[in-house]
């Protein structure tokens, strides 16, 4: 996962809105957004490769989703574990987010990590390239990931969460109005590119919000709206490099987030 805006407790009707974009290499083998055949508890993609996922949600109330925090300069280290474990580990948990994000304080067994937790005891955050750093309770706001730390001001995610800011302001939101958000694929001036250690024209390439290249790109988008009742509607969008190729659609019901 990308590139993720979250909108919490900005509207009294609709509390909790999510909207991500997945990008990754399209030959790297995933599955749709489903409940899984060895965990029914889950809702989520997964990645066929590792068997984990960037974004999901558990019959019990709890959401995880994952970004990759980019650092070019650290492409010798091979890691054992993959990020995608975060996720399915988060899911599969009892324990509640604070404790569960606190044991992975500072954990050097995955590569570069944002991590945000929701159930309806709060909205959480935690990685693992901030000097001691345990996790972060979040309060109501409009928040964003992209490959950086938490609401770092990439122009796509400055946007992006401008877009969302906006649109929480509705009194009526529809899932469709969220789909044409996290769309754009202009790309940032040279003079806005954060540095990151990879090559100037990947830069370029990965600084629109949605990303078309040749072998890389947007895969997915997943959307959340959550309703003050608990109604929790959840679309995934897929693409390939040529476009859209299908989606996916569910009706949960679930405690809001954030809601004790």
């Amino acid at each position: 996962m990308c590139l993720i805006t979250i909108s919490y407790r900005q509207n009294p009707h609709y509390p909790f809105i999510l909207i991500a974009n997945r990008d990754e290499f399209y030959h790297r083998a995933s599955s749709a957004m489903q409940y899984w055949q060895d965990y029914p508890q889950i809702l989520g993609g997964r990645d066929l490769e590792k068997m984990g996922s960037w974004l999901g949600l558990s019959d019990s109330g709890r959401l995880c989703a994952l970004t990759n925090y980019r650092c070019g300069k650290n492409t010798s280290q091979k890691f054992q574990t993959s990020r995608g474990d975060l996720v399915k580990n988060a899911l599969l948990s009892t324990e509640p987010y604070p404790e569960f994000m606190s044991r992975l304080a500072g954990s050097q067994d995955y590569a570069g990590y944002n991590l945000i937790g929701a159930d309806s005891n709060g909205l959480y955050y935690t990685d693992n390239h901030s000097p001691g750093k345990t996790y972060q309770t979040l309060d109501g706001g409009i928040y964003g990931l992209c490959n950086a730390s938490l609401n770092t001001s990439w122009p796509k995610l400055s946007c992006a969460k401008a877009q969302l800011a906006e649109l929480s302001q509705s009194s009526d939101i529809e899932i469709d109005q969220l789909k044409d958000l996290m769309s754009d694929r202009t790309l940032a001036k040279d003079i806005d590119l954060p540095e990151t250690g990879i090559s100037i024209q990947w830069e370029r390439a990965l600084s629109a919000q949605f990303i078309q290249m040749d072998q890389y790109g947007t895969r997915a988008k997943t959307i959340i709206l959550q309703d003050r009742s608990g109604k929790t509607q959840i679309c995934e969008i897929r693409y390939d490099h040529q476009g859209y190729t299908g989606e996916s659609n569910y009706e949960l019901q679930l405690p809001v987030f954030g809601s004790n």
